[in-house]
C-alpha cells in the first residue's frame, strides 16, 4: 500500500486530524485540529519528513507552506483552501482533496483563522515556518493529542471528559430503556434543502461514524427526535458521505448541530454538549 493510502486509512479509521507516513511507516500523528501538530512534527523529525506523505483534515495556506518547507512528497486534505491549492501547484507538490473552500475559518467561525491571515502575506516556506511558529507561541497554543510511530497515545483532559460523558449518557439510555417512537431522519446532500425548507424548525446533526464524540451524542439526538416529534424536525447528516452540505455550512469540527428556521441557519452548537443545552436552543427558536 502506498504511503498516502496508508495515511488516508489512518485518518479515517482512527479519527485523526493529521497523519504522516514515509516508506510504509507511520512517522507522526495528531488527533487535534490546528497547526500545532504539523509544527511539532517538523520540530521532532526535521529532514526525516522529506519525501513523506501527509493527510490532514483541514489544510490552508499555512500548512501548505509548512509541507513545502518540510519537503513532503504527497498531500491529501479533506478540506483544502484555494490558497493552499495554489501553493502546492507552485511548488509541484502532489495533492488531492475532498472539499475545496475559499478560506479556512477560526474555531468559532467569526473570521479567518489567524494562521491563515499571517500566511496570506508570506510566500517563502522557510519564513513561513519561523513566523507561524512564533505566532503559535504568542497565542499560547498547546500541543494537541499526538501519536508517534510507536503508537504512544496521549489522552487529553477533553478526551477523558468526552469519554466520561459518553459513558454516562449510554448508562442513562440503557437504564431508562427508552423505546423511541421516532428516530432521527437520514439527511443527504440531495434532500437537505427540501427538508429544511419543508419544516419550520429543524435541527441537523452533522456527524461521522469514526467520530467518538458524535457517537457519544447519538443517544441524546435519538431522545430529542422522540420528544420533539411534531414540534421540530430532527435529522442526521454524515459529513463523509455528504461533503457538499458540510462544506456549504463550513462544518470544520464534529459533532456540529445546526438549527434551521425557515430554511436558514439561526443557531449552531459545536461539540458533545448536555441535552439541556440543545433543548434550550430549540425552545428559544420555537418561541420566536
Amino acid at each position: 500500500m502506498q504511503d498516502l493510502e496508508i495515511a488516508k486509512k489512518r485518518l479515517n479509521e482512527k479519527g485523526l486530524a493529521l497523519s504522516i507516513v514515509k516508506n510504509g511507516k507511520i512517522i507522526f500523528e495528531a488527533a487535534s485540529n490546528g497547526i500545532s501538530g504539523f509544527l511539532e512534527a517538523i520540530e521532532k523529525f526535521g529532514d526525516e519528513l522529506e519525501g513523506a506523505s501527509v493527510t490532514d483534515r483541514v489544510t490552508g495556506k499555512a500548512i501548505a507552506l509548512l509541507c513545502v518547507y518540510a519537503k513532503v512528497k504527497k498531500v491529501y486534505a479533506i478540506i483544502l483552501s484555494k490558497a493552499a491549492k495554489s501553493v502546492f501547484e507552485e511548488y509541484a507538490v502532489y495533492y488531492e482533496w475532498k472539499n475545496l473552500v475559499e478560506n479556512i475559518l477560526n474555531a468559532d467561525r467569526t473570521g479567518i483563522c489567524p494562521f491563515e491571515k499571517l500566511a496570506k502575506e508570506i510566500s517563502d516556506p522557510k519564513s513561513a515556518y519561523r513566523r507561524l511558529e512564533t505566532l503559535q507561541k504568542s497565542l499560547g497554543h498547546g500541543r494537541g493529542k499526538q501519536m508517534s510511530g510507536k503508537r504512544e497515545q496521549f489522552i487529553s483532559e477533553e478526551d477523558r471528559e468526552l469519554k466520561r460523558i459518553r459513558e454516562i449518557k449510554l448508562q442513562e439510555f440503557m437504564e431508562r430503556k427508552l423505546e423511541m417512537s421516532t428516530q432521527p431522519a437520514h439527511i443527504t446532500d440531495s434532500n437537505f434543502n427540501e427538508i429544511v425548507n419543508k419544516h419550520p424548525l429543524a435541527l441537523i446533526d452533522f456527524w461521522a461514524e469514526w467520530c467518538a464524540p458524535c457517537r457519544a451524542l447519538a443517544p441524546t439526538i435519538e431522545e430529542l427526535a422522540s420528544e420533539y416529534s411534531g414540534k421540530a424536525f430532527i435529522g442526521k447528516l454524515d459529513v463523509d458521505e455528504n461533503p457538499e452540505t458540510a462544506e456549504l455550512f463550513q462544518v470544520l469540527s464534529i459533532p456540529t448541530l445546526i438549527i434551521m428556521k425557515g430554511g436558514k441557519e439561526v443557531d449552531r452548537i459545536v461539540g458533545c454538549v448536555q441535552k439541556g443545552h440543545i433543548q434550550a436552543a430549540l425552545k428559544k427558536h420555537m418561541g420566536q
